[in-house]
């Protein structure tokens, strides 16, 4: 099959005449020097609207900006002539450069791209943007720091000052359950273009709270499910559709039974 664009709701529409800026490089979405601004396509409102508008990435793999009046790729859908809002967001299906990307990451790092990542075309004016990502966020950034990060972005850490259920596993160990506040349709909507933070797990060791995993709630290619993570390791469990704490509660104490018994072995205390 050949590569087909296929256009994505999303909440800005961008400038039709003015020039995108792309800002790329090897940096964290949250650096602790907020000083270096994240990987990001930053572009001019639409005329109704002023300030810009900014594009980040869930785990970005790749990205390539060239000129050009007339989408690269057939469109799945026909524009429609007297159309109020122009698509300028597409997802590219049958991607032979994400097929590239696959291949590439697989043999050299076996790290499988084609069921995770999506081929993303932003069209501008008489430029494009494109970029092989896990997911895009859309947002306005303050028009008087429009380089620091977004703070409210749904890959960030839910903050400690946010409502916590204190929790204490068989082991011993005590912990806290942080939920998303979103209204289910809202992150069943906003799932559909970046991975939604439903519900972060602390642990509560030598008198600090931390996040030790996090449930994940991502629509992608119309299938909506949720994934439990942990840093650095990964994706530990998922299940079909909008999940509830208490389905990875397993997976959970599993988890912190592992901790429990390394501190011991460490003459550590369980708190």
């Amino acid at each position: 099959m050949s590569p087909t664009a296929h256009p994505l709701a999303v909440p800005i529409q961008a400038d039709s005449v003015l020039s995108p800026r792309l800002t790329f490089g090897h940096l964290p979405l949250f650096p602790d020097d907020k000083d270096y601004p994240p990987n990001a396509i930053y572009f001019p409102l639409a005329d109704d609207e002023r300030g810009l508008g900014r594009v980040t990435f869930e785990g970005l793999d790749a990205v390539r900006g060239s000129r050009g009046e007339h989408l690269p790729y057939p469109r799945a859908v026909p524009l429609a002539a007297r159309a109020k809002v122009r698509d300028w967001v597409f997802e590219v299906s049958s991607s032979a450069w994400l097929a590239e990307r696959h291949n590439y990451e697989n043999h050299h790092y076996r790290t499988p791209l084609l069921d995770t990542h999506q081929h993303y075309l932003f069209s501008f004016y008489d430029h494009f943007v494109e970029a092989i990502a896990q997911g895009v966020w859309l947002d306005k950034p303050d028009p008087d720091k429009p380089l620091v990060p977004p703070s409210a972005h749904p890959l960030a850490s839910f903050s400690n000052a946010e409502p916590a259920e204190a929790r204490r596993s068989p082991s011993g160990i005590r912990w806290e359950l942080r939920c998303c506040r979103k209204a289910q349709s809202t992150l069943i909507r906003d799932s559909r273009l970046c991975s939604q933070r439903l519900y972060q797990f602390n642990l509560v060791l030598d008198g600090e709270s931390r996040e030790a995993a996090s449930v994940w709630l991502r629509t992608s290619r119309g299938h909506t499910y949720s994934r439990m993570t942990r840093n650095w390791v990964g994706e530990l469990a998922r299940c079909d559709g909008l999940a509830a704490p208490d389905d990875f509660l397993g997976e959970w104490e599993r988890y912190v039974h592992e901790v429990a018994d390394r501190r011991r072995s460490m003459g550590k205390p369980l708190r």
